[in-house]
């Protein structure tokens, strides 16, 4: 009989244990915002320079790119603290990812906006506005990947420094059970006394337990 676990019920079902304190998302607005005003300035995408053929860093150029990443910080301001606990409020990786994904598309969208209203609108059409989305939110996926990366790579790093941390008489892992799904990768880690049942199904297993250990 093959043990089984439900990847698609139980791993975007898990809680994500991070990027939910103010220290955690102020330092998501700040990385996201710093990350994309330094690649505008020396990258020069999406045309940003095109009226200096030599791409330098003019004046003009600074407070472009300084006027579109306060406009973003206070976008992130207003999503993270406003209008993702308003409308986001379940904590599961698919609301997660569902987060990630609706940010990149609300940054793309204040960005167009403020460089139609500082353009006088000369670039408003559907067809630039999905370019901008295409865009920024490639860009922008950049930071949002590696700061996501590291906050759950210190997560991790936190959870096994408690473990670590426990006595012998009361310690965790003699305690622990790790369940491995059929293709090997997918895990599931549950204390003894946390595992009510194991019943079998056909070729599969179901597991019923009270809370997990996220590893």
């Amino acid at each position: 009989m093959n043990l089984r676990l439900d990847a698609t019920s139980t791993a975007w079902k898990r809680p994500v244990p991070f990027l939910n304190s103010n220290r955690d998302k102020w330092l998501f607005i700040w990385m996201v915002n710093l990350f994309c005003a330094f690649f505008l300035l020396f990258f020069q995408p999406f045309g940003v320079n095109n009226y200096d053929p030599s791409q330098a860093l003019q004046l003009e150029l600074l407070i472009g790119v300084g006027a579109f990443m306060i406009v973003n910080i206070i976008a992130m301001i207003a999503f993270e603290f406003i209008l993702h606990p308003l409308f986001l409020k379940a904590n599961t990786r698919y609301h997660f990812a569902l987060r990630l994904l609706i940010l990149l598309i609300f940054l793309s969208t204040t960005t167009y906006l403020t460089y139609n209203f500082l353009g006088d609108f000369h670039d408003w059409s559907w067809k630039s506005y999905f370019g901008f989305i295409r865009d920024i939110g490639s860009m922008t996926s950049i930071p949002v990947t590696g700061i996501v990366l590291y906050l759950n790579q210190r997560h991790v790093r936190q959870e096994v420094d408690f473990l670590k941390k426990q006595p012998p008489s009361s310690s965790v892992d003699s305690q622990l059970i790790c369940l491995t799904a059929e293709n090997g990768k997918d895990k599931l880690y549950v204390q003894q006394d946390q595992l009510l049942l194991l019943e079998a199904q056909d070729n599969y297993v179901a597991i019923y337990y009270l809370s997990l250990i996220h590893i």
